[in-house]
Order: C-alpha cells, then structure tokens, then sequence
C-alpha cells in the first residue's frame, strides 16, 4: 500500500469524524470504501448499514445489515437493525422475522425481545408475545412501558389475574404516573383491601391530567362509573377528557371537523343513521341491538353500520345484521383518522356511538367529528365526556332532569325505557340445585356479575341481607376460572363466607337457563345493571335495586319502572337490605313479586323492538331538527 493510500484505520476514522460532524454522506462514502477494503468485517457492513437507515436508503441499509448478518450468523445486533428497517418500510411480518432472528441469538437483547413483541401485537399475535413480553419484564423489572405493554396483552387475552400479579410485582418500581394510576384503579377490585381503593379512587380524581393521556383517562372513565364518586367528580374528569382530546388533535393539525354544521332536513329524504360500535355480532350490545336495527322504517331511514371489530369475530349475527342495513362497513385496519374519514365520506345526517368508553372502544373517530350530529347510547353506563358528542341518549327514570348540567353531551330522553327489555321466558334448569350442594330450604340471590361491579358499599349491604336472612345464599356465574378466584378472594375479605356463596361456571350457550337455579336477583351499586337485569327480568326474577342520582345508578330502576315494578326500587341503603330481606323471608312475598315479573314482562309493546326502533327514531329526528335550529 503506497503511502497516498489511507489504511481501513484511517477510513474509519474519518468515518466516524464525518458522522460526528453531521456529515452522513461523507460518513457512507467513508465507510463504503472500508468496506471495499475490508469486505470480510461484519461490523463495518453494520455501521454502514445504521448509517444509511439514517440517511433513509433503506435498500442499502437492508443491503448491509444481511450482508453483516452473513458474515456474522451468530451476531444479534444486525438482524435487530434489520428489524427496525423493515418496519419502517411497512414490512411487518419481514420485521418481525428479524427480530426473532436477533432473538434466536442472544435471548438476553432486551430491544429485539420487546420489539418482536410489538410486531407480534400488530399482527394480532398477542398470545405469541406474551412470553417475549414476561422475558422482556425479568430483563428490565423496572422498564414501565414493558410492564405496560405486558398489562395490555394480559388483560386483551381476558389473564386478568396475570396481569394483576405483575403490577404488584412492578408497583414496588413504579413512580406516580398516570399508567400507575390507572393500573391501580382497575386492579383495586380484584383486591379486598378497602383503604387501597379508596387512595386508588382518590389519586385518579386528584391527578393532573395533560395531554397525550387521553387514552389513560378514558380507561378511568370506563372504571371510575363502578365507585362511589359524585357527579361533579364525574364532570371534572370529562372536562379534562375533552380538553386534552381537543389539545391532541389541535397538535397533529387534526382538530377541523369533517362533516359540516347540520343544515334543515328535506323531509322527502331519507336520514341516513350511522351506528359505530366493535360488538356486531354474538355479544350483549349485537344481541340488544340486533332486532332493533332490523325494525328501523327503512322508507324513512337508510341504516349503516362501522365495525371497530376484526373480520374473525364476525360470526352468523353479522351476517343477519349485514342483511338487514344499507351499509357495513368494517374499520379495524385504518386508524382513527383515517376511519374518520371513511365515516364522513358517507354524508350520514346522525352517527350513535354505542361503544362510550367499554372495552375496544375508539373515541377518537368521534372526536373528529365525522357527522353533523353525534350522539352516544348504550355502550356503559356513562357519558363519552367530549364536547363535540351532542347527545347522550337516556330516558327521564335513568337520568334526572338536571343530569345534563354535569355531563357534555345534552340530554336525549326516550319515551321508552333506554335499554330495550326482555320478554319473559321461563328458564328450563339444565344444572340441580342439588349439583351444587344447595339446600333444599335454600333461597338463592343471582348475583351473576364480574368482580368490578363489586364496590364496598355493595358487599357491606350484601352481607347484611344474609345476616339478616340465614337461608339465603348468593349464586355468581363466572365465565373462567381466574374470574372465580377474583370473586371468592374478594367475597370473604369484606367478610361474605364462603359458605354463603355458590359457583356455577357460566355456559355461553345456556345463559337463560342458570336463571332456573335462583330466586331473585340482587343489584349491585353504584353501577347498577343494565343487560344482566334485563336477563334477569326476562326470566322472572324480582332484582332488587337501589337508586342514586347518576345515570349508572339508575339503570336498573329505569328497567323496573318501566316494567311497572316501582315496588323493587329502595330509594336508601336501609331500604335496600330491607327488601332483599323480605324477599329472603317472606316466601308469599317473593311469590307475588315473581308473578309480577312475570305478568310485566310478558310479550307486549313493552319488549317490543319495534316500539323501541320507533322511540330511537322519534328521538333522531327531534335531535337533528334541534340541531338544525340551533345552528341557523
């Protein structure tokens, strides 16, 4: 080599000068030519790989990082680069190939771990990322944003006891951030310690909420219904909701609606409703709503439904739904915006959410604005908190009258109870009492609920009715095993023997006939039932309710007065284990209750679906002419 000639040392180094400089261009052509001397060096086809992923080659970035990965078939690092360039292309499946590859190396490179993991999410492999993910958490124990990441895969896969068990493995690490916040909230029920939830409830109501946690404060305001809080606590969190919502989107220039302000309606034209929701299909709200949406007046109306579900959940009650509307139109793939758009390029005169701030929920279609009117229904038993929603529909038992003055959305009652109800059908037992060793003498409470509904004002009025009623047992129905363990841990630590309580695992396709095992029905509050009373009506079961003062305290008084069952409806906690008792008690009683459902509930205009379609459309139209006044 004559002396004119630099040697790879000094190529090198006038790589790595030139990069320090900024000078990426002088940096590649350095390092092309160190490679041109040295073809055989895997860590240079590396350096010049990461360079020109910076540069934004792509294809010579990939270039490099296989030919690296050649040259170094045990080396982790250029497959994990490769990994990142391929995502970046749109490669998700490539991407995810290459991490593995790193993966497959070095089991401990803590990047390839979670970055596979997050590939095997996009492809909707949650199930494969899990033990990626747990790898990842022994790596990093302190890592929140893999803990978070895990807590999300657990409790998607429905392993919400996993997911418990982590957080409090990862509490000891966790600062006071909002993820801690919310986590401590939603694990707080599968507990039973009492000052823990209230300091959880208390923290999430006294939280500074900013922008870029929109998605962390709507998982509270999914939770935060189940607890006793006061409306003006509930208001609060929807003006810090709507403000950050409106601060995301003002950022990422994103914040114009996309449909214009309501114009007057051409009464010879046919309104256009858009329904949005994830549950079009086999589930409660697909099964509520279902023959209402085949009864809507198809002369008047043209119907159109947007799926946030995934093709694979579709089942034979999509089909059926897809039948009978104008439009389905399925929105898993594209992104809030994007399926904002979709919406808006429909022109609808109205769009209901019935997803609020439930599970798969995705407000930020509705936060852009995509129709003229917007309203929310069904869904979970409060308001979505965001002030371009104009409507939240409800009747005048589930809301008082003053109930818009501490929600966004304005009112919109119906003259029909807001939940459709349930014709009775009497429940054939397919279980014997006897199977679950319950006395012949015994007088059963369905209590077929989930953990979170179990607040501790609720189990401290439970355990009062079985003091009070010594033959009375409480019967759960607890679709997995973990549910079942979640339940009886936090029964008996407020102090509900486990004598006192039966399981019977429930049946997806018999889940009228569990009916037949009970007696009558306890409510749970604050958060009263809405489906699971109505199914409880539907098979002749007096529910005892307590009122309160907001909607999710009012559901299932707004059922049973519409049912003209006021009788089962206390209006104080001392009235509540008061008739819980009587009906525990006083066998004559309970009979007379039981026909009263009965005779209620029996096929009529009451459970008519129809009569129910013709109250949502009633209410459609004086929303929109309202609206259109409004405006103009």
């Amino acid at each position: 080599m004559s002396a004119a000639t630099p040697t790879l040392a000094m190529l090198i180094a006038h790589a790595n000068a030139r990069a320090a400089a900024g000078d990426r261009g002088g940096a590649i052509a350095a390092y092309r030519e160190a490679v041109r001397v040295a073809p055989g060096r895997a860590e240079l086809w590396h350096n010049l790989g990461a360079l020109a992923a910076l540069a934004g080659d792509r294809e010579s970035a990939e270039e490099a990082f296989v030919e690296a990965a050649r040259l170094r078939d045990d080396w982790a690092e250029p497959r994990h680069a490769r990994g990142h360039v391929l995502f970046g292309a749109g490669d998700i499946g490539g991407a995810c190939a290459a991490f593995e590859g790193a993966v497959a190396r070095d089991p401990s490179h803590l990047g390839a771990r979670v970055n596979l993991a997050l590939m095997l999410n996009r492809l909707q492999r949650w199930r494969e990322a899990v033990p990626h993910l747990f790898h990842a958490r022994v790596l990093a124990p302190a890592n929140e944003t893999i803990w978070w990441t895990l807590r999300g895969n657990l409790l998607l896969l429905r392993r919400d006891e996993e997911a418990l068990a982590d957080f409090l493995a990862f509490e000891p690490h966790g600062a006071r951030t909002a993820r801690m916040l919310v986590a401590g909230l939603a694990s707080a029920r599968r507990l039973a310690i009492r000052d823990r939830e209230a300091r959880a409830l208390r923290a999430v109501l006294e939280h500074a909420w900013t922008s870029g946690e929109s998605e962390l404060l709507a998982e509270v305001l999914a939770h935060v219904q189940y607890f006793d809080v006061t409306r003006e606590a509930l208001l609060a969190l929807y003006r810090h909701y709507d403000r950050i919502v409106r601060a995301e989107l003002a950022a990422a220039g994103d914040d114009a609606p996309l449909a214009p302000a309501p114009g007057r309606r051409d009464l010879g034209s046919r309104i256009r409703i858009g329904y949005l929701s994830a549950d079009f299909r086999r589930h409660v709200m697909g099964e509520l709503m279902a023959p209402v949406l085949a009864r809507h007046d198809r002369a008047r109306f043209d119907v159109r439904l947007y799926s946030l579900a995934p093709r694979q959940n579709e089942d034979a009650l999509t089909a059926e739904l897809r039948s009978v509307t104008e439009g389905f139109t399925a929105l898993t793939a594209q992104d809030d915006a994007a399926a904002a758009r979709t919406i808006a390029a429909d022109r609808l005169d109205m769009l209901v959410d019935l997803m609020g701030h439930s599970a798969f929920a995705r407000p930020g279609i509705v936060a852009r604005r995509p129709a003229p009117v917007i309203a929310t229904h069904l869904g979970y038993h409060g308001a979505l908190g965001l002030a371009c929603v104009d409507y939240k529909v409800t009747d005048d038992v589930a809301d008082l009258p003053d109930a818009g003055a501490f929600q966004l959305e304005r009112r919109l009652p119906l003259d029909v109870c807001v939940l459709p109800l349930r014709a009775f059908v009497a429940p054939a037992a397919n279980v014997l009492r006897e199977t679950l060793a319950i006395p012949p003498d015994a007088i059963v409470a369905a209590t077929f609920v989930g953990v979170h509904k179990l607040s501790p004002r609720c189990l401290d009025l439970w355990q009062a009715v079985l003091a009070a009623a010594p033959r009375l047992l409480l019967l759960f129905s607890p679709p997995r095993d973990d549910d079942r363990g979640a339940l009886a841990r936090r029964l008996e630590g407020f102090g509900i023997a486990p004598s006192r309580c039966r399981f019977l695992a429930a049946d997806p396709n018999r889940m009228h006939q569990r009916y037949a095992l009970a007696d009558f029905a306890l409510d749970t509050l604050p958060y009263t039932g809405g489906d699971t009373t109505a199914a409880a009506l539907g098979a002749g079961l007096p529910v005892v309710t307590r009122i309160g003062v907001r909607h999710a305290e009012r559901m299932t008084a707004s059922l049973l007065v519409h049912a003209g069952l006021r009788e089962l409806v206390s209006e104080s906690d001392a009235d509540y284990v008061a008739l819980a008792t009587r009906l525990a008690t006083d066998t004559p009683f309970l009979d007379r209750q039981r026909g009263a459902v009965r005779t209620a509930l029996r096929p009529s205009a009451l459970t008519d679906p129809g009569t129910y379609a013709r109250a949502l459309e009633s209410a459609y139209v004086r929303a929109l002419d309202a609206r259109a006044m409004t405006d103009h």
